[in-house]
């Protein structure tokens, strides 16, 4: 039998490159022929397809039946080769193409031709290249090609452009069902921390998606049990964030108390932020930027979810929150002379020890700290408690909730004076006005007091009003929050103090109220 071809690849002594003139040849060339093999393996939670482990078995089995050479393999785990794939690096995929470059082999080994590809335009791109460097064979389940064979690239044609149209009849089944899911509220992907979903025993269809109030035990750091339950820990972010708590605070009391994160671990302020953001806590889901209802029940109300979610995507937002701030004033409270920060320091002189507020860049200004703090709150508490405050807010603080609330308002009026016109004309009953006159006035009451609770900044909530005082002496010693009501309402500025002036008065604080247009004159 006459053995095979032979040429050299390039200029100079490199090694020489078989070159078999036909299937029957490469067959009976035992190990003169090297093989090289590649398998990949899409996501494949159903365990449906084969492993990547299974298919370099079964590759490896077809190189030793035929006695080849291996020469070496190649594998792609959990990456799909879809031209709709997100991901498009197959880092196996590209050591294989280098690998053929160096045109050292003969035969290319797969399961299938989509292991390969499922994008027709990189079949041929790996065909062209076979074919250049001389690489003529492939071996797909078993059988084996001849990309010189005019019949076998037809053949294999014919695969590649049945892997491409099953990539995509894939898809679109996938994506009808994604359509499908949004267009019936059904839920989509993974499952929601603080949900739990209810499938049939026996089709597994799913049922009903609901809060998961099953109650769980955890020991914090300090040997402290706390129960709790999933769906409530969903409430308490949402409540804290609209208090205006910090994420890292929230991190922290969860840690603490030892209750898993969502995915299990520690908590983190992105996983807090994320379940804030999710709109899926009001019984909604997005999908293209449409938001429609859901088929489950929200875990928080609407008027609290949008809140909360104005509250973190505001850019004027800091992202940094004084959770472990243990000065009321510290680095807030400006130099009225420099603009410098006011920092705290320790004092001993003139027979007084304590703590001052003073500017950190020159000391222009100074006072005892127990002084700025305690002027501060007071004028901050009767900004709160002043009538005026409430109803001002409303006029230069007018989000879309409360827009939305007051249209609300505005439209059942006008359905109240319908109803009016209809009665004095005789059209109804004095029962039906009666009882629709009564439902309304309910209605527009709420919608009223929605809208005016939702003119309020977030972090003001339940802060606003007669028992102002009261509230915020409930903080006790939760600087923080005072830090941020304090931020969020005023921005103040310590005067340095007068030549001999040994006593403090308010005349050394400039203030600037940031949420009214009037210059709020308060009562100290």
């Amino acid at each position: 039998m006459v053995g095979p071809r032979s040429r050299r690849q390039g200029s100079g002594s490199g090694p020489r490159r078989r070159v078999w003139a036909s299937k029957a040849e490469l067959l009976a060339g035992g190990d003169l022929a090297s093989a090289l093999t590649y398998e990949r393996a899409s996501k494949d939670k159903k365990k449906q397809g084969k492993s990547v482990g299974d298919q370099h078995k079964l590759n490896i089995a077809e190189v030793t039946r035929h006695q080849w050479r291996h020469g070496e393999s190649f594998s792609d785990n959990d990456v799909s080769a879809s031209r709709h794939a997100k991901v498009k690096k197959r880092q196996g995929f590209e050591d294989l193409m280098d690998r053929i470059r160096s045109g050292t082999d003969d035969v290319l080994v797969v399961w299938e031709i989509s292991r390969k590809e499922r994008d027709l335009a990189v079949y041929v791109m790996i065909r062209d290249l076979c074919s250049e460097v001389g690489l003529n064979f492939w071996l797909v389940g078993g059988q084996l090609f001849d990309l010189r064979d005019r019949n076998d690239r037809m053949m294999l044609g014919f695969q590649a452009v049945q892997a491409e149209f099953q990539s995509d009849y894939i898809r679109d089944n996938v994506q009808r069902g994604v359509d499908g899911a949004a267009a019936s509220g059904r839920p989509h992907g993974k499952l929601t921390y603080g949900y739990e979903r209810i499938y049939h025993s026996r089709t597994k269809a799913l049922v009903e998606q609901r809060a998961d109030e099953e109650v769980h035990t955890a020991t914090g750091a300090d040997g402290t049990v706390t129960e709790y339950t999933k769906a409530g820990v969903v409430r308490e972010i949402f409540e804290k964030v609209g208090d205006g708590t910090p994420l890292i605070r929230i991190e922290e009391s969860l840690n603490e108390r030892g209750i898993p994160a969502a995915q299990g671990g520690l908590w983190r302020r992105g996983i807090v932020r994320k379940i804030a953001l999710n709109i899926a806590y009001i019984g909604k889901r997005s999908h293209h930027g449409e938001i429609t209802d859901g088929i489950w029940e929200g875990l928080v109300s609407e008027d609290t979810y949008w809140s909360v979610r104005n509250m973190l995507e505001n850019p004027d937002r800091t992202t940094w929150k004084p959770a472990r701030a243990r000065y009321l004033l510290s680095y807030m409270v400006k130099c009225g002379k420099c603009d410098g920060p006011l920092s705290v320091g320790n004092v001993n002189r003139h027979g007084w020890s304590g703590q001052v507020y003073s500017c950190l860049y020159k000391r222009c200004a100074a006072v005892k700290m127990q002084y700025l703090d305690e002027y501060v709150e007071r004028i901050v508490v009767a900004w709160l408690a002043r009538p005026e405050t409430f109803e001002n807010l409303h006029r230069v603080y007018d989000g879309s909730a409360a827009a939305q609330a007051r249209g609300l308002a505005e439209q059942l009026k006008s359905e109240l004076e319908e109803w009016r016109v209809e009665a004095d004309l005789g059209h109804v009953t004095a029962v039906s006005f009666g009882r629709a006159e009564m439902s309304l006035l309910r209605r527009i009451a709420e919608a009223e007091a929605k809208a005016r609770e939702a003119g309020i900044p977030p972090v003001l909530r339940g802060m606003i009003g007669p028992n102002a005082e009261a509230d915020w002496a409930a903080l006790g010693g939760d600087v923080a929050r005072k830090r941020e009501i304090i931020k969020e309402i005023l921005e103040i500025k310590l005067l340095p103090a007068g030549k001999g002036t040994r006593k403090f008065n308010g005349d050394r604080v400039a203030k600037r109220w940031l949420l009214l247009d009037d210059n709020a004159q308060v009562p100290v």
